[in-house]
């Protein structure tokens, strides 16, 4: 009878489980873990072996120095009108139909130049009648004149032959009665003459005062009536601005206006144009409503349209200490502060510092003045001291910066 075999003995489970690890592990991983571990302490015990730290390379940014002042010129901007130096609303002297307007709005005229007319038939036959009155008139006066120069001649032989004793002193006494009649009728007569003649004079100033002219060159601005219309004296009719230099009138405080001279020049600002002014007159009366001395300044240009605002630009200058900088330098900080960045130099043996290299700082500053693209400030900021002028967005301070060249 065959016997059964003998049963082995079960291994181990946790010698089969390294059995089986170490047959089935790379040779990479059983030897590189001790040897990444040798080259850690190596890196360790030498320091020449240790990596660099990279290189720190200044931000280069515009500098300014500051420069402090003790006083400061302030441009402030006061607004007024351009005015012409004449403007007229014209019209008729006299009451009648208009016949005839020879402008039109925008049309430039010279001085005298005919500008309407009304109707004159009228006042020309009036002075066909006239006229004819005063011919008449100067016959007769020359018809007397006549007469009184034979009357004179007359008493001249009359007193001869009354010296001869020809003719009795009646007959003189007569003649010399005549000659003293016709005297008077010759002065009766030139008066009527005259009487005539202003007659005619008037007329013809009529006349005259129906056709409207332009009192001064310039442009027609309006035009207000058409032909047709009957108008009545002093009515406006065309309105006539003066072509030539132009004036502004700006009001001013009071204070303001007493440090200003005739004959100055100062800039005004219309549109986009600018513009040197000159003082013509400071009116002595302040205005009423706003309490302003009105000053009145001669442009040097006809062009500009009327009505328009110029800014006029005065200097004053003001005590006031600080610095200016640009209005870039500024950077916003609590409270309703502001504050400046400036250079400082490194401290000394600072290994760490690179090669022409200053550390950002920052100063608190208050704003004194305004004027656009600079600012007067004071605060902490020390005379001399490098203020960054621009590109204050790229630095904070403790940032390594060099002055850009």
């Amino acid at each position: 009878m065959d016997s059964a075999p003998a049963a082995l003995p079960p291994a181990p489970a946790q010698a089969l489980r390294q059995a089986l690890r170490g047959s089935l592990e790379p040779r990479w991983v059983r030897w590189g873990l001790p040897l990444a571990a040798t080259a850690a302490v190596a890196l360790a015990l030498s320091p020449s072996l240790r990596p660099r730290p990279p290189a720190i390379r200044p931000l280069p940014v515009a500098v300014v120095t500051a420069e402090p002042v003790s006083n400061f010129l302030t441009t402030r901007a006061y607004t007024g009108e351009v005015v012409a130096g004449r403007s007229s609303s014209l019209g008729f002297e006299l009451s009648g139909t208009l016949e005839q307007v020879l402008v039109e709005e925008g049309d430039v005229v010279a001085s005298g130049q005919p500008l309407a007319r009304l109707d004159r038939r009228r006042l020309q036959a009036q002075r066909q009648q006239v006229l004819a009155q005063r011919q008449v008139a100067v016959a007769g006066v020359e018809e007397v004149r006549q007469q009184l120069i034979l009357a004179e001649l007359q008493r001249e032989r009359r007193q001869q032959l009354l010296a001869q004793g020809a003719i009795a002193r009646e007959e003189l006494d007569q003649q010399i009665q005549s000659s003293a009649v016709l005297r008077s009728r010759l002065l009766q007569a030139e008066s009527q003459v005259d009487d005539v003649s202003a007659r005619l004079r008037e007329i013809d100033g009529d006349l005259a005062r129906s056709v409207l002219v332009a009192p001064f060159a310039g442009t027609v601005s309006r035009r207000l009536l058409d032909e047709g219309v009957v108008v009545s004296a002093g009515q406006a009719l065309i309105t006539l601005v003066e072509a030539a230099p132009q004036e502004v009138r700006v009001g001013l405080p009071p204070a303001v206006a007493s440090g200003l001279r005739l004959g100055e020049s100062h800039p005004v600002q219309v549109g986009d144009r600018s513009l040197q002014a000159s003082v013509s007159a400071l009116l002595p009366e302040l205005d009423a409503a706003s309490r302003t001395v009105t000053v009145v300044l001669r442009l040097p240009v006809n062009d500009l349209p009327v009505g328009a605002t110029p800014r006029l630009g005065l200097e004053r200058s003001e005590r006031g200490e600080g610095f200016w900088l640009p209005t870039t330098a500024l950077v916003a900080a609590e409270g309703g502060l502001w504050s400046v960045y400036v250079l400082e130099e490194p401290p000394v043996g600072d290994n760490n510092a690179p090669a022409q290299g200053q550390q950002v700082a920052r100063r608190l500053v208050d704003i004194v003045h305004s004027e656009g693209e600079r600012s007067l400030v004071r605060g902490t900021l020390r005379p001399g001291e490098r203020v960054i002028a621009s590109g204050t967005q790229r630095v904070v301070p403790g940032v390594w910066v060099q002055e850009a060249t």
